[in-house]
């Protein structure tokens, strides 16, 4: 299976223009980002929604992802893709509840946040733990299984030198992102996502050619698999399959999404809809970033991993190499380095953005908030740019104890899956404190660990519904045992925000703030959102596989669902802003009134 290949001149001409690239990007954009942490962090809270929206999917489109895709295709058929697949939920709840919300609360970060939804101490406290628990934990561990991808698709595809490689790529993405912030990584991100897109597109296009087009992929499949496998099914059978067994598909679509810790949109996200310029661009840009990373660009690797199940077979030691020997098997000279450049793009993409990420956490929600608070914006950049440093280095030691991409994806997602339901809930109902979210991470860890040790076996679906179950219980017997907000902080949060669903009517009749339904049309909006996503998703696998009539009808369904979805979208930003209008015009007369007192 030794499918490494030696690079030719035409490809180091392409790689030397994509470095070339990133380095001009760094220097462009190095002195607007030096001039204060929000420049820094946020790009000054003026980005479109094309720009973040990519550079949401991009962060997303890492070197990890497809090896992740390919092992789950081999272990479970295209249903394995539900894995995936499931988080799209999380997004379009994201976009159509929560994106809008974020945009409004004006933060930096989402730990911030938490000072702006509680009070007092624990709200202090939750905001260093939540600090540490996403920037050093969570975040390294990502950038870890990151590295661990690029070093694992390095060796298996080309006889460069690998540490001199990696060690290159990540002072290159180290140095953009240093320089020039958050400007730099969404505008690198920008370019990145489409090379990256054309280079997997276009391996699936080779991939496909080989095994004689997609009537003979699928003809092979049925002989090497048997025509009642499953292999292909969107969605599993009735009765259990040996490719998926339908109780984990259950947990994906019942239970992951809204376990999942991002469930309201999650950190690298949330930064970029507090970098929008306003709410609309901000909704714009989530939604765009599900439909292009858990639609458009799986179906390229969906088709790669079929392809690779044909010619090398299901039983092969680890299945997520399968990807880098097609890479090396498929791409001509040329090509071989754009697809080089694709998946180191795809790495610096993502490490650019968690480094960024990782030093907003520490400078934003523990430095500056606890540590030195009266400090000048530029001496908050320059520990923001140390800071970042020390979290690569520990991201580097995280990598070399990573095995398997997949499973790092799967113990994360377990680890932090309890917590998921108080991220929403701490927007829909009142009554839930820090003392609700400090509980829910720690348990959700504590039990993720447990199992881990003890029951190593279980199959994912299992431990999740074991971690989750368990924390729920934990989280809200907590939250009916400790105090709840202050009045104050729910008002000021009520009135500067405006969430408008049931689980705040106490605090708006009590202190008459004028109710607007948020919920309501926001459910309606996430309803014909999952079934746009889902109709657009399998009506474009099934014209991949040549299901025509299936996957037209499918795809004249989302069209209208898509119209249907943006008058809405048009119509809430416009009531939003007369809404504003009118509440800046009572402050305006009630300003003017104690004037003239």
């Amino acid at each position: 299976m030794d499918h490494v290949v030696t690079l030719a001149r035409l490809d180091y001409a392409v790689i030397i223009a994509y470095v070339l690239i990133c380095i001009w990007i760094g220097f462009v954009h190095s002195r607007k980002a030096s001039s204060s942490i929000k420049e820094y962090f946020l790009g000054g809270r003026s980005m479109p929604w094309w720009l973040i929206g990519t550079s949401m999917a991009a962060t997303n489109f890492s070197i990890d992802t497809p090896l992740a895709i390919t092992k789950y295709v081999y272990q479970e058929g295209i249903g394995g893709v539900w894995f995936h697949w499931a988080s799209a939920i999380s997004a379009i709840l994201a976009t159509f509840f929560f994106a809008a919300l974020w945009r409004r609360s004006e933060v930096m970060t989402d730990v911030e946040f938490v000072e702006r939804r509680y009070s007092g101490k624990p709200a202090a406290f939750l905001r260093v733990f939540k600090g540490c628990y996403f920037g050093l934990i969570i975040n390294c561990f990502v950038m870890g299984w990151v590295l661990a991808a690029s070093i694992k698709v390095l060796t298996g595809l080309t006889d460069l030198p690998l540490t001199a490689v990696i060690v290159i790529s990540t002072g290159l993405v180290a140095f953009y992102t240093f320089a020039s912030g958050f400007h730099g990584a969404v505008w690198t991100d920008f370019a990145q996502y489409g090379i990256a897109l054309v280079g997997c597109s276009m391996l699936a296009f080779f991939s496909v050619r080989e095994v004689g087009g997609i009537s003979e992929l699928l003809t092979q499949l049925n002989t090497k698999f048997g025509a009642d496998s499953g292999i292909t099914n969107f969605v599993p059978r009735l009765s259990d399959s040996a490719w998926m067994p339908l109780s984990v598909f259950l947990v994906y679509i019942c239970m992951q999404w809204w376990a999942h810790k991002y469930s309201d949109g999650g950190g690298k996200h949330i930064q970029r809809m507090a970098a929008a310029k306003d709410e609309k661009n901000a909704v714009y840009a989530t939604f765009f970033f599900a439909i292009m990373n858990y639609a458009f660009q799986v179906w390229p690797w969906i088709l790669t991993a079929l392809c690779a199940l044909v010619i090398y077979g299901r039983e092969v030691a680890d299945p997520e190499m399968t990807y880098v020997w097609m890479i090396g098997r498929q791409m001509p000279a040329g090509m071989l380095g754009v697809m080089f450049v694709t998946m180191l793009a795809a790495y610096m993409s993502t490490m650019s953005t968690h480094i960024n990420l990782g030093g907003s956490y520490f400078v934003n929600d523990i430095y500056k908030r606890f540590i030195t608070p009266q400090a000048s914006e530029q001496h908050y950049v320059r520990v923001a740019r140390i800071s970042s440093l020390v979290l690569l280095v520990l991201a580097v030691i995280i990598a070399m104890q990573i095995k398997s991409v997949g499973n790092a994806w799967k113990f994360v997602l377990a680890f932090a899956s309890g917590a998921g339901l108080t991220y929403v809930m701490r927007w829909l109902w009142w009554r839930v404190n820090a003392w609700t979210e400090v509980t829910a991470m720690t348990v959700s860890g504590a039990v993720d660990l447990w199992v881990e040790a003890t029951h190593p076996k279980w199959l994912y679906s299992t431990k999740l519904m074991v971690i989750v179950g368990i924390t729920t219980v934990a989280w809200l017997i907590v939250t009916y045992l400790t105090k709840p907000v202050d009045d104050a902080t729910l008002v000021q949060f009520v009135k500067d925000v405006q969430p408008g669903t049931p689980g705040w009517r106490r605090i708006y009749d009590k202190y008459n703030i004028p109710y607007v339904p948020y919920g309501r049309r926001s459910l309606v909006n996430f309803l014909a959102g999952v079934t746009f996503f889902f109709a657009t998703n399998f009506g474009m696998g099934a014209v991949l596989l040549q299901d025509y009539g299936k996957g037209v009808a499918m795809l004249a369904v989302a069209a209208v669902l898509f119209s249907f979805l943006m008058h809405r979208v048009q119509h809430d930003a416009q009531a939003r802003q007369t809404m504003a209008a009118t509440v800046d015009a009572a402050r305006e007369m009630k300003r003017r009134a104690i004037g003239k007192r």
